[in-house]
């Protein structure tokens, strides 16, 4: 069952990655960008330009009924304290108005430093930074919206981003692989912690999977992602492989960041999550396929090759 998207954030590196998955899948496709920026989407995309704050807004200039609402927001890293909440609100906002599906990406955050190693949805939460805790807040926003019966949510967790459309942005490719062309990857913690890691075009398949079945889902869902739970070693031994050459693993002291932190306000907004790489874990969910299908992972070394050298 195909249909039309919206996508929020439709130049972003998620955003982008989950648009081109739906247009490959013969939906008809909508990206919110901007002012201005409507130029930079590929022709296949209806471009929305309109502020995101005024839901009816964006549903006039959607191009039509829109089945789905894909939320691939987010706000800056060390801003999320005052922007994240309200851009959720505003998106789910968008969903409520055009009487859409609001799929949404989740993360790990929730769980807290004290967290299993497995992962599996009923996990409770357990938040130990402030970024964990909103996005406590934020899921417990969806699930009222659906209780209330005036937004069906469907959020699917998953580990760190990485693919070709985030090049760069994510931290395999800005840090850990960012010298990998000279034989080098670096560890931003123990090099021997498994690690949740989401290749974007197979996660991409997996949400539009699950937006093809949306009459089998209820009011508010919650899947785990499995992805690649790997860790610095694994990378690396994969990054051998992927780059035709030996790789060294770096480990880079945390006093690093810290100093690095002093300049820079995203690092420094990251050091509450540095625990993700010292506590083992990764992400199962058994029910997400008898949902969406079968999805396959993309092998490590060929989703390590496709980010470029």
């Amino acid at each position: 069952m195909t249909g039309h998207v919206l996508v929020l954030g439709a130049l972003g590196g998620v955003g982008r990655a989950v648009a081109e998955e739906f247009h490959r899948r013969d939906w008809q496709v909508s990206g919110l960008v901007r002012k201005g920026r409507a130029g930079e989407l590929p022709d296949w995309i209806w471009p929305v330009e309109a502020d995101l704050s005024d839901a009816g807004a964006v549903a006039a200039a959607a191009g039509g009924p829109v089945d789905v609402v894909f939320d691939g927001l987010n706000a800056p890293y060390h801003r999320w304290a005052e922007l994240a909440k309200p851009l959720y609100a505003a998106a789910l906002a968008v969903a409520e108005r055009l009487g859409a599906l609001h799929l949404f990406p989740g993360n790990v955050y929730g769980f807290g430093e004290g967290m299993p190693e497995r992962l599996t949805p009923d996990v409770a939460f357990a938040p130990t930074s402030e970024k964990g805790r909103i996005r406590v807040e934020i899921e417990a926003m969806f699930a009222a919206a659906a209780r209330e019966g005036r937004v069906r949510t469907c959020i699917l967790r998953a580990g760190d981003f990485f693919g070709p459309s985030i090049s760069g942005q994510s931290w395999l490719s800005a840090f850990i692989a960012a010298r990998a062309g000279k034989g080098v990857i670096q560890a931003p913690g123990p090099a021997g912690v498994p690690h949740a890691w989401a290749y974007l075009p197979d996660l991409a398949v997996a949400f539009v999977r699950l937006a093809e079945r949306r009459d089998r889902l209820g009011a508010f869902e919650v899947f785990h992602f499995d992805g690649h739970t790997v860790s610095i070693d694994d990378l690396a031994t994969a990054a051998s492989a992927a780059y035709g050459r030996p790789m060294r693993v770096r480990r880079v002291p945390g006093f690093v960041f810290d100093l690095i932190g002093l300049f820079d306000p995203v690092i420094r907004a990251s050091r509450e999550m540095a625990y993700l790489w010292r506590v083992p874990h990764g992400l199962a969910d058994r029910r997400l396929e008898t949902i969406a299908g079968p999805l396959e992972a993309t092998p490590l070394v060929n989703a390590l090759a496709s980010i470029g050298r």
